[in-house]
């Protein structure tokens, strides 16, 4: 019991009369930074232009704010945004969907590529799912700050009661799912700066890690929801892809013997 946190943080870094920044507002600045600063490394060691970095990280900052807010209006809240459309567009009003952003991702990217083709399409979802790890992790640090998507009660040591939520020591799930991107973010990132990997590899790890392991943890998160079946989906997505790079790389290995 001495363990467990008592998380009375304001959501705001500082209020001046009007101007106020939100903890959220800072993690997700520092999330687009912390992408430019990644994806930068991955085209120096490519050799690709580097001008087309910031031009990348803007398509993908719209496609995922878009994709993340059209998914939160169709698999969370769909009933309450029909009967009050103006509502989706005020995204400052809070409600953003991580899978949304997923495949407002993908979208972007194809964008990108079409105009751009500087690498193939599923080369390019390769060197973002290296940043996208990281921004994911800084985005539920943004959640932890809010006391928002809490886990569900448990008397575990390091519990975390979240008074602006109730009094109930809580799972910290945001930290939980922090900690897991944080991890992947290491991974795959020594992982393109150390070895030469074949077509989709790095993209199917993504899925399957991030959202494998979220299906797990989302059991000990407070209304997980339709998230579940949408974590198994893009796990079984990235397996797919990896069972795909497998299957070229065997056929690879037939022709050159």
């Amino acid at each position: 019991m001495l363990l467990q946190v008592y998380w009375e943080i304001s959501p705001y870094v500082f209020e001046l009369g009007w101007l106020k920044l939100k903890w959220y507002g800072l993690c997700f600045a520092l999330a687009v930074l912390a992408g430019y600063w990644v994806l930068l490394q991955q085209f120096k060691r490519r050799n690709l232009p580097q001008h087309l970095v910031a031009l990348l990280v803007q398509y993908q900052f719209l496609g995922g704010l878009i994709g993340a807010r059209l998914g939160q209006v169709l698999f969370y809240d769909l009933p309450y945004y029909i009967a009050h459309p103006a509502e989706i567009l005020f995204i400052w009003h809070g409600g953003l969907a991580s899978h949304g952003a997923a495949v407002g991702g993908f979208v972007a990217t194809y964008l990108f590529f079409r105009k751009y083709p500087i690498l193939s399409y599923l080369q390019l979802i390769d060197l973002l799912a290296v940043p996208a790890a990281v921004i994911g992790g800084l985005i539920r640090i943004g959640n932890l700050m809010n006391s928002e998507i809490v886990g569900k009660p448990t008397q575990l040591a390091w519990a975390f009661i979240f008074p602006m939520y109730d009094a109930q020591p809580r799972h910290p799930s945001q930290l939980y799912e922090a900690l897991m991107l944080f991890s992947i973010f290491t991974l795959l990132f020594w992982l393109h700066q150390r070895r030469t990997l074949p077509i989709g590899f790095l993209s199917g790890l993504f899925f399957t890690l991030t959202f494998g392991i979220r299906y797990c943890l989302e059991f000990f998160k407070e209304n997980a929801g339709i998230s579940q079946p949408l974590n198994l989906v893009l796990t079984l997505l990235g397996a797919g892809i990896l069972v795909w790079v497998g299957i070229c790389q065997a056929n690879k290995t037939k022709v050159a013997q």
